[in-house]
């Protein structure tokens, strides 16, 4: 059975809202220059803008609409708890009358198009990174089960191999899970951008867990923290190469 992403989004926003209670004003060090109130702001903000993308229904949003809907008031924090149930409620709605092949606005492909399981899972990954960051910065954050990291490292490479135009040659890097049998290429014969490749040889090797590559892509870990081989300079250059704003 797959990962119902719209549970993950619940799950780990309710997890993130526990986080961040009571601490606004806490440094995030995975966001650097940012509070904990900055990144509420920030996580009500995407979730407000993909709510008015649900209910455009494949046409580009309302963005006055969304910027308003993005408000969380005097008080931050139930602020923001209202707008991630709104969201929840708008894409389950959306889903359940429309279906998972429905349409959405999207910025991550040339059509500018996607479907609502898509957004979900998209929606998902960035609840749970962002609670991720949100659990550093008051503690300890909790384990990501491998499943969902899997899930995740595949929604980063459907959505965000994308930066400035590629200067380093030819380079392949391989991700490897330690605790699955997931693994991914990332290269380039050096006459285009980097891109998922489906086989070859790899002049570097990353070696983790799979909850480690995927905060590792998310830049949320350290290259020391899992085990490279072959050209480091290599696997530094395409881990360093996407553009994660």
């Amino acid at each position: 059975m797959g990962i119902d992403h719209l549970a993950v989004v619940e799950e780990y926003s309710g997890s993130f809202t526990e986080a961040v209670a009571g601490n606004l004003g806490a440094p995030v060090p995975s966001c650097p220059g940012w509070t904990v109130d900055d990144l509420v702001a920030h996580l009500a903000e995407v979730q407000a803008w993909w709510t008015a993308v649900v209910l455009a229904k494949g046409a580009y949003p309302d963005e006055e609409a969304a910027r308003r809907a993005a408000d969380t008031g005097p008080d931050r924090v139930e602020g923001w708890r209202e707008i991630s149930a709104r969201y929840v409620a708008v894409q389950e709605d959306y889903l359940r009358v429309a279906g998972p092949d429905a349409p959405v606005w999207a910025w991550w492909n040339e059509e500018r198009r996607d479907t609502a399981a898509a957004l979900a899972q998209r929606q998902a990954h960035e609840a749970v990174v962002h609670c991720c960051d949100a659990q550093r910065a008051v503690g300890e954050a909790k384990s990501i089960p491998a499943a969902l990291a899997v899930d995740g490292i595949e929604d980063f490479f459907a959505r965000f191999l994308h930066g400035e135009a590629w200067a380093g040659g030819p380079a392949v890097l391989e991700l490897a899970a330690t605790d699955t049998d997931a693994g991914w290429l990332l290269g380039t014969d050096g006459s285009a951008a980097p891109a998922r490749l489906a086989g070859g040889a790899a002049d570097a090797r990353v070696v983790g867990t799979a909850e480690q590559l995927y905060l590792l892509l998310w830049r949320r870990l350290g290259v020391r923290e899992v085990t490279v081989t072959g050209d480091r300079a290599k696997a530094d250059a395409l881990l360093g190469w996407p553009d994660l704003t």
